[in-house]
Order: structure tokens, then C-alpha cells, then sequence
């Protein structure tokens, strides 16, 4: 038997590889899955590059390469932070706010097919389970 991990990654995998054909088929091929953390942990009011790569457990520079392609394409752009003159806000262009809706639709496309596969129950049975893992993992019960 394979473990969860395993399983968990393969599961996601297919997942963002069917998005991404889907995506790369109406985008082109600028966009890798490197690209989606930027869409993944935008904020739609906009998000510092430090806030971007914390979020996604990258390096600063990292993030900022992403966002510079991603600028240089057309997605996104840098604005002045109201809140601070100083700092910058990475925001979605029109073509960004396209392009995430191009993902939404293929996303419901995907769960449909799942639910489909699984039924629409042992769906929300799966999502219910998968949004407890995180505070399962961090908090273990004691088997001592």
C-alpha cells in the first residue's frame, strides 16, 4: 500500500498538470506551475513580494523573478502601497483577473470531473478531511 504522502503528491500532481495543460492551451506557454504561487497567494487588494514568498515558503528574490515574468507578460503589475509610499503591491491586470478566471473555470471542471469519479459526498468528505491535516500534522496526538 502507498503511503498518504505519496499519495497526497500524486493527487496533486495530476491535479495542477491538468490545470496547467488546460491553462498553458488558453494562456500559451509563458505560465509554468512555478508562476500559480503568485496567483495561489495574491491578495485581490494586492500583496507585497515579501508577503507573496512567506506565503508560498520561498525566497524573497525567488518570489520576485516570478513576479517580474509575470509583470513582463502582462499579469500583474507594481503599484505604490497606499499604506506605505515606500513599498510596492504586486496587483493583477486585467489580463491577470483573465487569467484567473480561465483557472476557476478549469479548477470547477476538474472538481466536477472528481466528484464525478468519487461521488459529490465522498468529495466533501475528502476536502473536509484534507482542510483538518494541517492541524493534525502540527498537533499529534500524544501516543506515549
Amino acid at each position: 500500500m502507498s503511503s498518504l504522502l505519496k499519495l497526497l503528491v500524486e493527487a496533486a500532481d495530476a491535479y495542477e498538470g491538468e490545470l496547467n495543460q488546460l491553462l498553458r492551451a488558453g494562456l500559451g506557454a509563458d505560465l509554468r506551475p512555478a508562476h500559480y504561487a503568485v496567483f495561489r497567494y495574491l491578495d485581490p487588494a494586492g500583496s507585497r513580494v515579501t508577503a507573496l514568498a512567506d506565503a508560498a515558503g520561498m525566497t524573497q528574490q525567488s518570489m520576485g523573478e516570478l513576479v517580474t515574468h509575470l509583470e513582463r507578460c502582462g499579469y500583474v503589475a507594481r503599484e505604490p502601497d497606499p499604506a506605505d509610499r515606500r513599498a510596492r503591491l504586486v496587483v493583477a491586470t486585467a489580463a491577470g483577473r483573465e487569467a484567473l478566471a480561465l483557472a476557476a473555470h478549469h479548477i470547477r471542471r476538474i472538481e466536477q470531473a472528481i466528484a464525478a469519479e468519487l461521488g459529490p459526498e465522498s468529495l466533501d468528505r475528502l476536502r473536509d478531511a484534507l482542510a483538518r491535516l494541517p492541524a493534525a500534522i502540527a498537533d499529534p496526538p500524544d501516543h506515549h
